[in-house]
């Protein structure tokens, strides 16, 4: 069985856990930040302690270190060890063993603290009030996004189309002779594609296909991935909750078929 030395070995990975673990955010209750500061005084006296174990420890060395070259002194000179070196050396040793019990004593108290912040999340009250502020910000942060999209659906093609013309009535044409009578992997450039035809440029494909990839979850006008029937009443998501069970059926199958073929032309023709 291992020894336990140092505060470092009672910290084990489920108290770890319990102290680092924050499940609250700005929008919770004020009750969520009480209790997690009152969970954080249990921590920061641990940490305290913990720092007071090792200066103790050091003191505690310090003695014993002195103790041992009093003794060395004595053996050669045949004097007495002064009188009070060996209770310096318990005390402080002593010093160190109450400190490591002290910080073992708070290990229940964080638990405490722990136990109570995490029932929150389990209190029906609790749990109400926060979805409330969370559904208000989540609108409100939702419509600021979509409106952001909107514009940006916009103007990235716009700046895509102006940017290819831009490159080309600059590149080939305004500067078409300089361009041309530049060397490039042996022979000349015969246009200034070679310039703005990049997968970094407005104009990259992969952009155009990313802006569409983020259009289908940013527009969604499914309820629950666009997230607006998470705001409703739970009664209201609770009657649509069927139906769109349904729909996710008819999606997973749909998706399904849609595999079928691929797996049929990846099958190996000779397997039996």
């Amino acid at each position: 069985m291992t020894e336990i030395t140092t505060p470092e070995d009672l910290l084990t990975p489920n108290i770890e856990f319990m102290m680092h673990n924050k499940r609250h955010g700005a929008l919770a209750p004020k009750v969520a930040e009480d209790r997690w500061q009152a969970l954080r005084a249990v921590i920061s006296e641990m940490e305290r302690l913990s720092e007071l174990f090792y200066e103790r420890s050091e003191a505690a060395e310090d003695a014993r270190l002195e103790a041992v070259a009093a003794h060395a002194r004595a053996a050669d000179s045949g004097k007495a060890v002064p009188a009070g070196l060996g209770a310096k050396v318990q005390d402080a040793k002593l010093a160190v063993d109450g400190t490591l019990s002290a910080f073992r004593a708070n290990i229940p108290r964080l638990s405490s603290a722990r136990r109570s912040y995490d029932a929150l999340f389990d209190d029906h009250a609790f749990i109400t009030e926060y979805r409330a502020a969370i559904s208000v910000e989540f609108l409100k942060r939702r419509e600021a996004a979509v409106k952001a999209f909107k514009t940006l659906d916009v103007e990235i093609p716009a700046l895509a189309e102006l940017y290819t013309l831009l490159g080309d009535f600059t590149l080939n044409h305004l500067l078409g002779d300089t361009v041309r009578a530049i060397e490039f992997n042996g022979s000349k450039l015969e246009h200034g594609n070679l310039f703005t035809e990049n997968e970094e440029s407005w104009a990259a494909p992969k952009l155009s296909q990313a802006l569409s990839d983020v259009r289908r979850y940013v527009l969604s006008t499914d309820p629950i991935k666009g997230g607006t029937l998470l705001t409703e009443d739970l009664g209201v998501i609770a009657d649509a909750l069927p139906e769109l069970a349904d729909q996710r059926y008819e999606e997973w199958q749909e998706a399904l078929e849609a595999q079928a073929p691929m797996k049929a032309r990846n099958a190996n023709p000779w397997a039996i």
